[in-house]
């Protein structure tokens, strides 16, 4: 179960996060700004203004399409309103270009789920990067550097519409590669979101050296989390469980504020019902709500992620499940804070299913511990 990437290792993680982390946040940059750039241009306007600023934008609404209102299946106009919302009343489109007239037609962009999804992305990769920059892993010049790209992309891409399904292509392949079913980095991340220190010892015993626990801690938010209620001082060191800011209190508005008839969802990757962001802000609590967020995005939007993908289109959280499932979930949905050799004993059976993430280990209003199957 453990990785063997060297997570005591500075430049290791300044490779990952320049490499996986600030890659996946020009690709997702990009997608957001086109969205945003549209909306500014296009929204509410009538496509016979905009082509004569922009000629090329006429692409984007009307590129594979027939009259009366035909959208051809894979064309350019289906992808453009599928993943971002764009589109116009093509029956008067067509009907004014017939009688010679100019298409006087209202276009249309909006929030479309793919960039809802993207949008939640991006604002948890950012705070991870801002650590980063903090703690001298990554430089604000290289932030700035994939900003850059990500603004010449979005000009590229007005200029050249047709080039969307490349660039989505890149973002779905870097989303992909930051899941913990591919990225060892993640996985390691993923392993410490609720980790006892039995485990620790177990699977990751250089993280017992006080230097490398400071620069783990320093970097991914790790902290005490769960610390055992019994008189023998050894058994409270190794069950101390320890996380991030990830789901780790259940309040009046429940996890994350997502209510329990949305748990299921909520931690497969579904998005909040509100239109509020995620509250974490340690790298670790991101990255591991990043992880789920491209879950949902590969799942939520299958049908529409088709029309730029040729072949198979993956699936994360699958291919993780499948990675796992020698692991049983365990029995048992609620225990009692561990204040007893019996409470701990139950929570011992469940602790392989919480470090792959079948359970969700989530502290309770009451103080008791709640279970939450993930899968």
């Amino acid at each position: 179960m453990a990785v063997e990437m060297k997570y005591w290792d500075r430049e290791s993680w300044a490779n990952f996060l320049r490499n996986d982390v600030l890659k996946l946040y020009e690709s997702t940059l990009t997608i957001v700004n086109l969205w945003s750039k549209l909306r500014e241009v296009a929204h509410g306007k009538l496509l016979s203004d905009i082509i004569k600023i922009m000629p090329e934008l006429e692409l984007v609404f009307v590129a594979g399409t027939s009259p009366p209102d035909k959208y051809d299946e894979g064309g350019l106009a289906l992808i453009y309103k599928s993943l971002l919302g764009a589109s116009i009343k093509l029956r008067e489109y067509y009907f004014l270009k017939s009688l010679s007239k100019e298409p006087k037609t209202l276009c249309n962009v909006e929030r479309a789920q793919v960039v809802d999804y993207l949008d939640h992305i991006l604002v948890l990769l950012e705070r991870a990067l801002q650590r980063a920059c903090e703690l001298k892993l990554l430089t604000q010049m290289d932030v700035q550097t994939a900003q850059e790209k990500s603004k010449e992309s979005v000009e590229g891409l007005l200029k050249k519409p047709g080039s969307i399904s490349e660039v989505f292509v890149e973002l779905l392949n870097r989303a992909l590669n930051l899941t913990i079913a591919y990225n060892e980095h993640m996985r390691f991340i993923w392993h410490l979101r609720k980790i006892p220190k039995k485990y620790i010892r177990e699977f990751y015993p250089e993280l017992l050296k006080p230097e490398v626990f400071k620069f783990v801690q320093d970097l991914l938010g790790l902290r005490e989390y769960i610390v055992p209620q019994v008189e023998d001082v050894e058994v409270v060191d190794l069950y101390t469980i320890y996380s991030f800011d990830h789901a780790i209190r259940i309040s009046e508005r429940g996890i994350d504020g997502v209510y329990p008839n949305s748990y299921p969802d909520y931690l497969t990757g579904g998005l909040p019902l509100h239109s509020t962001y995620e509250p974490y802000e340690t790298v670790g609590g991101c990255l591991c709500r990043v992880n789920k967020l491209v879950w949902g995005l590969f799942r939520k939007g299958r049908d529409y992620l088709r029309l730029v993908v040729s072949g198979e289109l993956p699936d994360p959280l699958k291919d993780w499940v499948k990675a796992t499932e020698d692991i049983s979930p365990c029995k048992f949905g609620l225990l009692n804070y561990p204040k007893s050799y019996e409470d701990l004993s139950m929570l011992d059976e469940c602790l392989p299913a919480v470090f792959v993430g079948r359970i969700e280990l989530v502290m309770g209003r009451d103080g008791g511990l709640l279970l939450i199957r993930r899968w």
